[in-house]
């Protein structure tokens, strides 16, 4: 109990911000005219739970049915060599993360970005997966809060499609891809895939987030 209650107070205003967020009610939002986050992470590897860290976070707001200018982009220092692979996959360098801030830090600069706006990710499960890794260390606090999620949207717009990869769903929307595997770049790409697919989901009579939420469960539940 001992170690919970000084793990806990390490950081105590980034734990009550990471609390906030964690109690935070969402509203039903217009998917064309409200403002969304698009966010990615790189890491060092696949696995957080075998030491894999974040060593940087992206992102990009929608606004009113537009991809904006107000973007995000914070190395994070994570306390342990990039390996060569990832070197050359994302251009992040034991050196360029050298002297960038620890994750409490980072994070909490990143949500206030974000502030109440809801977020967008591609397969944003994966990014949570270190975040919450992170949390739990930091504060004893886990995230789940509602995503998004052009992977899991593909579910519903391309049901007969093998592959959702952000590269196979770029080519479906002529999206660009441009600054592959950054943190801002894979966000930015991520962003006009969403904005692409607001226009056929509104074909299908989805306007909102809530209509979001009973879409998910019909084509989970429902009738086939």
């Amino acid at each position: 109990m001992k170690f919970y209650k000084l793990l806990f107070t390490v950081d105590e205003d980034f734990c009550q911000k990471v609390t906030a967020l964690r109690l935070q009610k969402w509203p039903s939002l217009p998917l064309d005219s409200s403002r969304f986050v698009v966010f990615d992470t790189e890491t060092t590897g696949f696995y957080p739970h075998k030491g894999d860290k974040i060593i940087s976070v992206g992102g990009v707001v929608i606004s009113n049915g537009q991809l904006t200018d107000e973007t995000f982009l914070q190395f994070i220092n994570p306390n342990r060599e990039i390996p060569p692979h990832i070197i050359e996959l994302t251009g992040i360098t034991d050196e360029m993360v050298a002297r960038a801030p620890n994750f409490v830090e980072a994070y909490c600069k990143f949500m206030d970005f974000v502030g109440t706006s809801m977020l967008v990710a591609h397969c944003g499960a994966f990014d949570f997966s270190f975040i919450n890794a992170h949390l739990r260390k930091s504060c004893g606090e886990k995230l789940c809060p509602p995503i998004l999620d052009t992977y899991l949207l593909s579910n519903l717009l391309f049901t007969d499609r093998i592959s959702r990869s952000l590269e196979d769903l770029a080519e479906v929307y002529g999206v660009p891809l441009t600054s592959r595997h950054t943190a801002l770049g894979d966000s930015i790409i991520t962003g006009n895939i969403f904005l692409a697919m607001v226009e056929d989901l509104k074909k299908k009579g989805i306007r909102t987030t809530t209509d979001l939420v009973y879409s998910y469960k019909y084509l989970k539940f429902g009738p086939q």
